[in-house]
């Protein structure tokens, strides 16, 4: 299997979210990348996994926290998507192709002073009517493109446990879309890597 999934958003939910994904689809040519344009790692926690206190036969960090071994972090702020070329155009003019793209955005997006332009909205066809993106609630597949997924449920009072839930849905979703029909590889050729979501 070979596949680029790209998760849009890198706090809480983009996290734990690339984090499951790396459980579910951790076998060989899977690749996962999450760009923001903040690197909201928590550094901390990462130099007290180097020095032993986090860890196997210590204590573990929480999941939210770091990305596992193997996920890329591209601190870059993603402009929109470009959904039939299969792109994630970032703000410096570069893209980043993607076989799975995740918003992890967290938050919802609405047009105006209140919520202002967000890579949702910005993104053509992606956005509903409220300008959040509009998921089966079973599997966090985007219900009008097949590849697209989203956690968070486009409200502040989403809960964890409600998170950790829908990152379990759309990572057991994603492998079964990865197992049923593998996407085509891109050209790597000019293309830098990472990704995100929203509900």
């Amino acid at each position: 299997m070979n596949a680029h999934i790209v998760v849009v958003g890198g706090g809480g939910s983009g996290i734990l979210v690339a984090n499951r994904l790396r459980c579910y689809c951790g076998s060989d040519g899977v690749r996962i990348t999450v760009v923001d344009r903040y690197d909201t790692r928590d550094h901390e926690a990462e130099l007290l996994t180097v020095l032993g206190l986090y860890g196997p036969d210590t204590l573990h960090a929480p999941e939210h926290r770091l990305l596992r071994e193997g996920i890329a972090f591209l601190q870059a702020e993603a402009a929109a998507a470009d959904l039939d070329r299969s792109e994630v155009a970032l703000a410096d003019g570069t893209t980043l192709p993607f076989d799975i793209l995740v918003v992890a955005t967290g938050r919802p997006h609405l047009p105006g002073p209140a919520g202002g332009s967000s890579f949702v909205t910005r993104t053509a066809g992606l956005a509903d009517a409220t300008g959040t993106v509009a998921v089966d609630p079973r599997t966090r597949a985007c219900r009008t493109h097949p590849r697209v997924y989203a956690i968070g449920a486009g409200a502040s009072d989403t809960s964890g446990a409600e998170l950790h839930a829908q990152a379990e849905r759309l990572a057991r979703s994603v492998r079964g879309y990865l197992a049923a029909d593998p996407p085509p590889a891109h050209p790597a050729a000019g293309h830098r890597e990472t990704a995100g979501s929203d509900t």
